[in-house]
């Protein structure tokens, strides 16, 4: 029996309908049954914090807490000064990662200096860091005291 070019082009077109139904339910059998999504805990500890205490907040976003934090931001930016110029300052990250920024016109300086623990009051303003431990601090950074 000779095959006939309709006949051919038949088989063809049947298998690729039959690789392509395969494909599809084997397709839906691999597929996440439940799609990735992110959970907002609002009952976080953070959440029950003072806010102002918090170094890195900001209403847009950048921390998280800018459906809680209304009004003003103020986002901390740490690095290492690599630019100095009349207008402003080039700070460049651990990671590398540079940001430029204007300084206003009379920005608050400040200089960290070693202290004691007389300096831990009750209603102190502090950024903790972890020890081996999140029960144990390793450096302790007031911000401002009560």
């Amino acid at each position: 029996m000779k095959l006939t070019r309709e006949v051919k082009f038949g088989i063809w077109i049947a298998s690729a309908v039959g690789i392509a139904v395969a494909a599809f339910f084997v397709g839906r059998e691999l597929k996440p049954q439940e799609a990735a999504h992110y959970i907002l805990d609002v009952s976080a500890p953070a959440y029950g914090a003072d806010l102002d205490a918090i170094a890195a907040k900001s209403p847009g976003g950048f921390t998280g807490f800018g459906d809680i934090v209304p009004d003003g931001s103020r986002t901390v930016l740490a690095g290492r000064i690599v630019e100095l110029t009349d207008e402003g300052i080039t700070l460049e990250a651990p990671d590398g990662a540079q940001t430029t920024m204007r300084l206003g016109p009379e920005p608050k300086l400040a200089r960290l200096e070693s202290g004691g623990r007389d300096l831990l009051l009750p209603g102190a303003s502090v950024l903790v860091k972890f020890g081996d431990s999140e029960d144990e601090a390793a450096a302790v950074l007031v911000i401002s005291p009560p």
